[in-house]
């Protein structure tokens, strides 16, 4: 039994604990942003589970330390891969995943699980900082279509009191009355100096 035992290649397993944050809005404006969580933690930390196995997050580690099998290596860069030796777990009733990868050397289990975690991480700053991103150029277009109905909107208006003929829109001044009030002062004018 011993001799077998110092034959077998020792496998060293590290293991990284995710805190995933559930109390941050998904969106940044409009209903998302003050919507309520609902109960479905576990849908969205098996979610979070999916994510971690997923090519977005594992593709970039591979890549980093060399661990992509050979037979993979030659081919398409959209075909997706998975990392042998990782398994991602989650502590019941709790936030908290567990994932950890297996290797014969140490230090690559521990750096291999650490890049893991900040790949996962970087992932889902970025996704989010897409989908503001988006929704910031959507409501920046939206504005400038809005900017763009209110000088219209303007112009429409300037024309329609042209058309009545509207000096001032604010005091209701129309060309007629102002007219009138010019014939009055020109009379009372002429009226003095009929009397001088």
């Amino acid at each position: 039994a011993y001799v077998v035992s110092k034959r077998i290649t020792p496998i060293y397993e590290s293991t990284v604990t995710i805190n995933i944050d559930r109390q941050m809005p998904i969106g940044v404006v409009g209903q998302d942003a003050t919507r309520a969580m609902g109960n479905d933690s576990d849908q969205f930390l098996l979610t979070q589970v999916k994510l971690i196995q997923s090519d977005s997050v594992i593709r970039p580690v591979m890549q980093q330390f060399q661990l992509m099998p050979p037979e993979r290596a030659s081919q398409t860069s959209e075909t997706p891969v998975a990392l042998a030796g990782l398994k991602v777990t989650r502590v019941p009733g709790t936030f908290l995943l567990l994932t950890s990868y297996r290797s014969p050397d140490p230090n690559l289990s521990a750096a291999v699980a650490n890049a893991i975690a900040k790949s996962y991480r970087d992932y889902t700053y970025e996704t989010r900082y897409r989908a503001t991103a988006n929704l910031s150029t959507f409501m920046e277009k939206q504005m400038e279509e809005l900017k763009a109905k209110t000088e219209r909107s303007g112009a429409a208006l300037s024309k329609f009191e042209q058309a009545l003929g509207m000096i001032d829109p604010e005091q209701k001044i129309s060309i007629m009355s102002a007219r009138l009030l010019q014939l009055n002062t020109d009379y009372g004018a002429a009226e003095g100096e009929r009397i001088a």
